[in-house]
């Protein structure tokens, strides 16, 4: 029974799974019966115009860069994670592959909705930074400052009883957090990352392989 629960609820993560929910929900809507929305595939072709015409506006040549977390570590054409990684004193390829999976993993995990009222203060540009963009430089921060590190001399890496403890204080600092830029969500996140730190050090069977137990 829990076998074929679990083959059941790996299937619902394949390509073909989404395809399916997609399917259903499209006929759905099309025969009405959503409660928000309405599917009106005659502005079909309008809606594609909008969306050509922005893409052309803001890549006259096409050239669009690909959308991931690693796009937000670059700001006005310098890759800020690249930078750090450069010069660390990472022994090796491996080495630098598992401080990559420790930013990328705890930086998506800090990423939800900041609010529109909530900055941070880039100190290398200057710039106040919101939305997925300004999480994405606090995070690279707080890991290139060892926020996440337990070791003071090694500061690229997220340790995993580090993140079970960390403080609301920590991350509300580093965020730069106060009653004029207040920051949706910030104990949820704190807690996310605080679990996940729970999890990777019981199970080091799978996160310590290399090392003391990370992402």
């Amino acid at each position: 029974m829990a076998e074929a629960l679990e083959r059941q609820a790996r299937a619902l993560l394949t390509a073909a799974a989404v395809r399916a929910r997609a399917g259903e929900m499209l006929d759905i809507g099309l025969a009405g019966g959503l409660s928000h929305f309405i599917v009106d595939l005659d502005r079909m072709d309008g809606v594609a115009e909008a969306v050509l015409a922005v893409t052309r506006k803001a890549y006259p040549a096409l050239d669009v860069p690909f959308h991931a977390r690693w796009r937000h570590f670059v700001i006005e054409g310098v890759d800020r994670w690249a930078g750090l990684a450069n010069v660390a004193s990472l022994p090796d390829r491996a080495a630098r592959a598992r401080a990559e999976f420790d930013l990328a993993i705890v930086s998506v995990l800090l990423d939800a909705g900041a609010g529109a009222a909530w900055r941070y203060r880039d100190a290398i540009s200057g710039k106040s930074i919101g939305r997925s963009e300004g999480l994405a430089i606090a995070s690279l921060d707080m890991f290139a400052n060892g926020l996440f590190s337990r070791d003071a001399g090694s500061p690229l890496r997220a340790d995993a009883d580090v993140l079970a403890q960390l403080p609301l204080a920590g991350l509300t600092a580093a965020f730069q957090v106060s009653a004029a830029n207040p920051l949706l969500g910030l104990e949820g996140r704190t807690d996310l990352l605080r679990r996940l730190g729970r999890l990777v050090t019981e199970r080091a069977d799978v996160f310590g392989l290399h090392d003391t137990p990370r992402p």
